[in-house]
C-alpha cells in the first residue's frame, strides 16, 4: 500500500534542523562578526540613548528569558460573570460592649489562622 500512515512524515526537515534562510542569516552575521543579542544589550545598557530606545532593547531582550504574560480573563460558573456581593459597613460604635467583645475574639481567631 503506497501513501503515509495517519501521523507518520515522510521526507522533508528532521525536526530542529533549521531551515535554509536561517543558516544563511546565522552564517552571515558570523562572517560580519556581528551577535545581535550583544548588540540589543550594549544599546540597553548605555545611559546615553534615549529611555524609550532603551527600555525596548530591555524589552526584547526579556523575552529571551522570561516567558510573554498574557492576561487572564476571570469569569465565575460556566463561563458566567463573577458574582460580586456588596455588604453594609458595620459601625462598631453601634455595637454594645458585649457584641465587640465577640467581635474582637473573632478577629483574633481570624487572625491566628
Amino acid at each position: 500500500m503506497r501513501g503515509s500512515k495517519p501521523g507518520e512524515r515522510r521526507g522533508g526537515r528532521q525536526k530542529g534542523t533549521p531551515n535554509r534562510r536561517t543558516v544563511e542569516v546565522q552564517t552571515r552575521l558570523s562572517e560580519l562578526d556581528c551577535d545581535p543579542i550583544q548588540g540589543m544589550a550594549l544599546i540597553a545598557m548605555d545611559e546615553g540613548n534615549p529611555p524609550e530606545l532603551r527600555g525596548k532593547m530591555f524589552a526584547e531582550l526579556a523575552m529571551y528569558i522570561a516567558p510573554k504574560r498574557r492576561a487572564t480573563e476571570l469569569t465565575g460558573a460556566d463561563g458566567a460573570p463573577i458574582a460580586v456581593q456588596q455588604h453594609e459597613r458595620l459601625d462598631v460604635a453601634l455595637l454594645d460592649r458585649d457584641q465587640r467583645d465577640q467581635l474582637r475574639s473573632l478577629l483574633m481567631l481570624a487572625r491566628a489562622e
